[in-house]
């Protein structure tokens, strides 16, 4: 494939700034260690100026005179504290980590009241910023002042006022600022770990931006959301295609649903009306489901209305009812019963302690005043009584006082002893009475309870078939819901698979009217690519669907781990170079930690510190970007000094390490 170059960017190779991109959207100019909150020169660890443009941290190797030995000191280059640096920068800049806990907990240890000051310019604006090594103490910024201000102790902000300004320069400028499929906000935090890849991520693939190794606790994207990001900040994308992109994504959940369910209520509704079938086999076949529905509800309906004759049939037909009447019948005849037993035994124990009394003359009187009147009688004195006629005295007990003598006495004794003969003849037929009510209620009992329990068990079984008709009723519901749901499911799936293929569609003619600014893209990205490579090679950015491909091809396309290096850095300085040109919204801040890997060769990976350089020369003033690369290998000797080169570091002694001390 042939890239197309659009004529600007070829040879002679000439840059165009645009006119209104005068200064980064977000760069760093000073980076401060303390190892205390306090002013004073005593109190600084490192104090690093940075500038617009090429920024160069360089650890050079340990020279060895031109021989090399084994067990030769290797350190000096390695461990000096780069990677550090890098997350420096990004701690000032918002993200959550300072480095990997066992690294965190070393600083901390040696610098329990350290703090991180920064001078960081954001669309224009200088903000201070004040971030802690150690737990406990809150980051806090001041605006409009250098971080010498925060001294002062007045006019500190909340910190999240500094990353409010950040979100406000490098993500409202977005053409799209939702994730298509969550409808979430695309924050600072997703765009700072492209801007500021770990070198954990080796620079393979350039969506790879944090290693899990590194612990910066920045948002977990998936791929899409990543490749969104990349295609809102160069300006790939807008809020119509990302709008259909959203609407397409809820169209892809619901046909997977329906198509998960579809098969699953047509098994349901099948299974359902075979085992129907099995009942009713006169019923129509279940395939054809509208007279076989039709057939069978009226089947159950008709089972129904029978049974339902049968339990009031049953009912009626059972003589409990009148067995019932006939116990409670008999229940109060053996009250009546019992209550005639208890007047009988309470009037025979009032004569015989009339007569006991009548026997013991001395006794007399308190015994017969102790009694309590028997059943129908009153409390009137027996004169009373007598003059009024009363029908009952002559059965009360005896006047004591007025049969003193002798012969009153024997006499009122003799009437006694009959009367007490008599009231005990009737005790004893009152309780045969009992004893015939008691059998008679026993028997009634007894026959209700039998009479009852067929009917309950013989009701049990109606009710028990009417349940089953019943629950096959719903049964029939269901297949008929399953098999209804099913066809709409299945109705769904085809309405949405042509909405789906009508959204690509879609999605396709919004981003052909992106198609300019990719070819931008990808001939900026030729560029890049051929002034590392060589002038003989062709590389493009190809957009598939939602996604960006890069590829690099001489005589046919190529692949290394070297070529996948290379790529990664030209797709990261192309986007800073389209931003430099007035297209996309690359915030035009960009750092690459250490980024020499595989076999990648010293001469293609001085190229990178030249194309920065090259950058910057496009430039009648100070550029409007900031490129900050640290390195062990060796820039390009033009470079090696002022301005580029901003910090040299070594492993030992650690004194020349970043902390100036060993962690």
């Amino acid at each position: 494939m042939t890239q197309l170059r659009l004529p600007n960017l070829d040879l002679p190779r000439a840059l165009h700034p645009a006119a209104g991109v005068t200064q980064p959207i977000i760069w760093v100019r000073r980076l401060c260690v303390v190892r205390e909150f306090a002013r004073g020169e005593e109190y600084v660890v490192r104090d690093v100026s940075l500038r617009r443009g090429l920024n160069i941290v360089w650890t050079p190797p340990r020279d060895t005179g031109g021989g090399n030995e084994l067990f030769q000191a290797g350190m000096s280059g390695h461990t000096a504290g780069k990677t550090t640096f890098c997350r420096l920068i990004r701690y000032a800049l918002g993200e959550h980590g300072l480095s990997n806990e066992r690294t965190r907990r070393r600083i901390r240890d040696k610098f329990p009241a350290g703090w991180l000051l920064a001078e960081v310019i954001v669309d224009g604006d200088e903000w201070a910023v004040a971030r802690p090594f150690g737990i406990g103490a809150h980051s806090f910024c001041r605006r409009g002042a250098p971080f010498d201000a925060l001294f002062d102790g007045d006019a500190r902000h909340d910190y999240q006022d500094f990353l409010d300004a950040i979100a406000g320069a490098a993500v409202n400028c977005l053409p799209s600022r939702r994730f298509p499929t969550t409808d979430q906000p695309i924050r600072w935090e997703h765009i700072l770990p492209w801007l500021s890849r770990d070198q954990e991520c080796r620079f393979t693939d350039f969506l790879e931006w944090r290693h899990s190794s590194s612990e910066s606790d920045a948002p977990a994207l998936s791929v899409d959301e990543r490749q969104f990001v990349v295609r809102a900040v160069l300006g790939l994308i807008s809020d119509a295609e990302r709008a259909e992109q959203l609407a397409n994504a809820q169209r892809l959940v619901q046909r997977k649903e329906a198509v998960r369910r579809a098969p699953l209520l047509e098994h349901q509704a099948l299974v359902d009306h075979q085992r129907l079938s099995e009942l009713f086999p006169e019923t129509p076949e279940p395939t054809s489901t509208e007279l076989f529905t039709a057939a069978t509800r009226d089947a159950l309906r008709e089972q129904r209305r029978t049974l339902d004759g049968q339990l009031a049939a049953l009912t009626a037909s059972s003589g409990v009812e009148a067995l019932r009447a006939s116990l409670e019948r008999a229940i109060e005849e053996e009250t009546n019963a019992k209550r005639d037993v208890e007047d009988a035994e309470l009037r025979l124990k009032a004569e015989q302690g009339a007569l006991a009394a009548l026997s013991e003359p001395s006794e007399a009187a308190s015994l017969l005043s102790s009694l309590p009147p028997a059943r129908g009688y009153c409390n009137q004195p027996m004169s009373l009584a007598r003059d009024r006629t009363c029908p009952l005295a002559s059965t009360l007990p005896s006047d004591l006082a007025a049969k003193r003598s002798e012969r009153v006495v024997n006499g009122e004794m003799e009437r006694l002893r009959t009367l007490v003969q008599a009231l005990d003849v009737s005790l004893a037929q009152a309780r045969g009475v009992l004893g015939e009510r008691i059998a008679q209620r026993s028997t009634a009992a007894r026959a209700e309870m039998v009479a009852r329990t067929e009917l309950e068990q013989k009701r049990g079984r109606l009710l028990e078939e009417r349940a089953g008709v019943v629950h096959l009723d719903k049964q029939l519901d269901n297949a008929e819901w399953a098999e209804s749901t099913a066809r709409n499911e299945r109705e769904t799936i085809e309405t949405l698979t042509v909405a789906i293929d009508a959204s690509y569609v879609v999605q396709e003619q919004l981003r052909a009217q992106n198609s300019m600014r990719l070819s931008h893209l990808a001939s900026t990205f030729d560029y890049v690519v051929r002034a590392i490579l060589g002038d003989e090679v062709t590389a493009t950015v190809t957009a598939a669907g939602r996604s960006l491909a890069l590829t690099v091809e001489h005589n046919g396309e190529r692949e290394s781990a070297a070529i996948a290096t290379v790529k990664l850095l030209a797709f990261d300085l192309a986007a800073l170079t389209e931003s430099v040109q007035g297209r996309g919204s690359f915030p035009r801040f960009l750092l690459h930690d250490g980024p020499r890997e595989a076999d990648l060769s010293l001469d293609i990976y001085e190229r990178l510190f030249l194309f920065g350089q090259h950058l910057e020369g496009c430039f009648s003033g100070e550029p409007s970007f900031q490129y900050i690369i640290t390195t062990t290998t060796k820039p390009p000797q033009a470079l090696l000094s002022a301005p580029w080169h901003v910090l040299t570091l070594a492993g030992v002694p650690s004194e020349q390490r970043l902390l100036r001390c060993d962690l």
